[in-house]
């Protein structure tokens, strides 16, 4: 009985103090975390500041703190533009200011995991204030070229950091948090600015996709930064489904007779099209002019490892999200096995990239979605009519033979041939010369 009252009052004690906690937060209210270590320890430097910390995961990293005396800085003009504008005094702006987030603390709080709850509310509320204000004078600094003299701007280096960083998931603020405080300032200071407009020209060379930016649903809300920039790769047609088991590389299917192609008239930026156009309409089975597999241009800059990682990361983290991006990758995944297809999707002009060797694109898109759970598969029509063509009897005689001469079988059996030519050949001119 000794036993067994001991552990009834170590689950007791245990149950008491589970009860007395706070009521947990939702999960999905939840936008803003670490990235789990699955993920962070395939590639930390991908999910960490460079330069300046926003929010309160990487508050107080003595990496980054130099960059503090600019966010004052910036968030004091932001207040100076809108006085003179308004004509207010700067007690009455930053008041405003400053009231209007206190009355936000507890949603926005709700936005970070609960193990980042430990900042007071008035400590919360002004780093929201003085990061909000900083990301919104910047943004204004950008649009409107007032970064002369500006160490930010001056320094193209510091400049794409800093667009790095606000593009991380450790390191946003919630949305409505800029929203609130860009109707008290740069709203005031021009009327007809847009948040969303003046986000797009900040960051339109981060695009993934070598394509204008765009928003397919403006009633949408979004978590943050990160967020709306993953919502711009929102497809317009929602059938998805699950991954198909069987693959087939870039250099496979067009050595299958697919001709691989851009997309530059989808109904969304990563739309993908698998078509076969007939010389007779409606006759596509007897009269086949050409077969094509239709991708976005893919844009590979030295920041894009790094978004395509955190735009993963918020996919698998915020239970909400739909898994656009990471569809797509698992997609490129299929398609790029070895650098010969890499060469072969840059000739077919449906990828650019400047990571130097063919090798780096591979590399990439081989390990991007190691650790990854798939939810949905947003490509499971366009792919199911690919495998129907591959499986058509001339597309997979080729595949069959692409794939056996890739195979160490067929390449020992080469090696084997060759010695076995030369070995005749060399006999051959021993009997020669002894005749001889």
């Amino acid at each position: 009985m000794a036993t067994e009252d001991k552990v009834h009052e170590s689950i007791r004690i245990l149950i008491e103090g589970e009860a007395s906690k706070p009521n947990q937060l939702k999960q999905g209210n939840v936008t803003i975390c670490m990235v789990p270590d699955t993920l962070r320890n395939l590639n930390p430097s991908a999910y960490t500041p460079r330069i300046t910390s926003i929010g309160p995961l990487h508050r107080g990293d003595q990496r980054l703190i130099a960059m503090e005396e600019h966010k004052v800085a910036y968030m004091y003009k932001l207040f100076r533009r809108t006085v003179e504008v308004t004509k207010k005094d700067m007690e009455q702006i930053t008041r405003k200011c400053v009231q209007a987030i206190l009355g936000l603390v507890t949603r926005a709080r709700a936005c970070y995991a609960p193990s980042f709850a430990y900042y007071d509310d008035s400590s919360f509320a002004e780093m929201m204030v003085i990061d909000g204000c900083f990301i919104l004078e910047l943004l204004y600094r950008f649009q409107y070229g007032i970064g002369e003299g500006d160490p930010i701007f001056d320094n193209i280096l510091v400049t794409h950091d800093i667009k790095n960083d606000l593009l991380l998931l450790e390191n946003q603020i919630p949305f409505f948090i800029l929203e609130i405080l860009f109707r008290l300032t740069v709203k005031r200071i021009l009327n007809h600015a847009s948040l969303t407009d003046l986000v797009f020209y900040f960051f339109k060379d981060m695009n993934i996709i070598n394509s204008e930016l765009t928003i397919t649903d403006e009633t949408m809300e979004h978590c943050h930064i990160l967020g709306f920039f993953q919502s711009c790769y929102r497809p317009r047609a929602t059938k998805r489904g699950r991954i198909p088991t069987i693959s087939y590389s870039a250099t496979e299917i067009a050595g299958a007779g697919v001709r691989l192609k851009a997309q530059r008239d989808g109904s969304s930026l990563l739309a993908v099209k698998f078509k076969q156009l007939s010389f007779v309409p409606g006759l596509v089975n007897l009269f086949v002019r050409e077969t094509c597999f239709k991708i976005p241009v893919l844009s590979i800059k030295n920041s894009t490892p790094s978004l395509l990682r955190n735009l993963i990361a918020y996919e698998q983290c915020y239970p909400l999200s739909r898994h656009y991006v990471t569809s797509f990758a698992f997609l490129m995944d299929r398609l790029i096995d070895t650098k010969d297809d890499v060469s072969l999707l840059v000739r077919s002009k449906v990828l650019q990239h400047n990571l130097g060797a063919s090798e780096d694109v591979t590399n990439l898109f081989n390990n991007i979605c190691n650790g990854v759970v798939l939810r949905d598969f947003y490509y499971t029509e366009e792919w199911r009519q690919l495998d129907e063509y591959c499986n058509q009897f001339w597309p997979s005689i080729l595949i069959s033979l692409r794939r056996l001469y890739k195979s160490t079988t067929w390449k020992t059996l080469t090696v084997i041939a060759a010695m076995i030519i030369f070995a005749v050949t060399l006999v051959q001119t021993i009997y020669t010369v002894h005749n001889g």
